[in-house]
């Protein structure tokens, strides 16, 4: 089984080698269409949570797409 956290090796002041984890940072935003990555915050998730509302996620009707493919995506659905 692959481990998500990363080992790192620590010598505690008792003179003892001990092995800490620590968390992996997410990866980018992308977008769901073409991939592209999204101008969105990189944080932890911690620190995600902390954040207000509207910083977390545009406010728009598709926060998963970058702008190029949201303008083609309103282009086609007033074509519909």
């Amino acid at each position: 089984m692959k481990r998500t956290k990363k080992k790192i090796k620590k010598k505690t002041p008792g003179g003892k080698n001990v092995i800490h984890f620590r968390k992996k940072r997410s990866s980018h935003a992308l977008c769901s269409n073409c991939g592209a990555k999204l101008n969105r915050p990189r944080l932890k998730i911690l620190e995600i949570r902390k954040l207000p509302k509207t910083k977390k996620r545009p406010e728009r009707p598709t926060p998963n797409f970058c702008p190029k493919c949201m303008k083609e995506y309103f282009k086609n659905k007033v074509r519909e």
